[in-house]
């Protein structure tokens, strides 16, 4: 499509991640549907949902689906090479990364060979950024979305575990991250809880490295109903989806997937996002987060690692390989 395509629709450009599914997939349909001045790329691995999607209301010349498997970080490059060949230099207004997994099934790994918590939550998105952040408009705004188990202090109603702070190079390797725990559940709960400190440090790091547009992180909560409970029994996946839903109004720290899904919405499209920079939101409340969220040295480890580790693959743009 060319640019003159792109700019004469006079929209909005959005990218995003976890869209396909859980409380991602209701903001989108709320975009379509609320905000008709807002055109969406949105990664996606499923072919079915991604279909699916196709067939919501407002879709037409609006959404855009690029398949990327956030597992497989050459193809996550390949999706931002295309996004940007298409927007043929129209700048991007906002960015959603919002997609997540939990591996509770073992030692899992990426396509690259990376603990497939640390390669999907954290590794791929922090690509993502760095590929198309030089194309976000000045006063653009990026949103990371973390989880209330970033910190082992907080309350939270399930009672996930939380990660114990490791080098994100240990991080990274799929036999030694969080292995302090011998039950698999915990380790993989583990691994889940550091990728989502991860995604606020990277926030924070963002924050102060690219002043010109807003980073910050989203804590939607615990919620229900979505398909993070996958690799759980029968009947805890019974709970999640059909369950606690229903009781979300009354428990603490769990929200409604419709509650989660407005807030995302309202942080990705209309918040003063210049106050939100580097912070870190629990909804649409500003909280301070873990201490290690804040400790300047280990974000800075954060960065290193996450840089060298996509350097050695070449997957950095050009004037970012070290």
């Amino acid at each position: 499509m060319s640019p003159t395509a792109i700019s004469g629709t006079g929209r909005k450009i959005l990218v995003m991640t976890g869209g396909t599914s859980g409380f991602g997939r209701r903001m989108l349909e709320r975009l379509l549907a609320e905000q008709g001045d807002w055109r969406i790329y949105l990664l996606a691995r499923s072919p079915e949902r991604a279909a699916a999607l196709m067939g919501m209301p407002g879709t037409a010349g609006r959404l855009h689906i690029i398949s990327a498997d956030l597992a497989s970080l050459r193809t996550v490059a390949s999706a931002a090479e295309q996004i940007l060949a298409d927007l043929a230099g129209t700048p991007i207004d906002a960015m959603a990364f919002n997609a997540g997994i939990q591996a509770i099934s073992g030692d899992q790994a990426s396509a690259d060979g990376l603990e497939i918590s640390f390669a999907v939550n954290h590794l791929a998105h922090y690509l993502l950024a760095e590929r198309l952040i030089p194309s976000v408009r000045d006063g653009g705004r990026l949103v990371l979305t973390s989880s209330i188990v970033h910190n082992p202090q907080a309350f939270c109603l399930v009672g996930i575990t939380r990660a114990a702070w490791e080098d994100p190079a240990v991080m990274a390797d799929v036999q030694r991250a969080q292995n302090q725990f011998t039950e698999r559940v915990d380790r993989g709960e583990a691994r889940y809880s550091a990728s989502k400190l991860l995604n606020l440090m990277h926030a924070r790091h963002l924050g102060k490295a690219h002043p010109r547009i807003a980073t910050f992180a989203f804590n939607p909560n615990i919620v229900p109903g979505t398909d993070i409970a996958r690799e759980r029994n029968i009947f805890q996946i019974l709970g999640w989806k059909y369950i606690m839903p229903l009781l979300a109004p009354v428990l603490p720290t769990v929200r409604s997937q419709a509650q989660s899904a407005g807030d995302l919405l309202w942080l990705t499209t209309v918040a003063d996002p210049r106050p939100l920079s580097g912070q870190y939101l629990d909804g649409r409340k500003v909280m301070p987060g873990s201490d290690e969220s804040r400790d300047a040295a280990k974000i800075a480890r954060v960065v290193e690692v996450s840089q060298d580790l996509l350097g050695k693959m070449a997957l950095l743009p050009a004037n970012e390989n070290r």
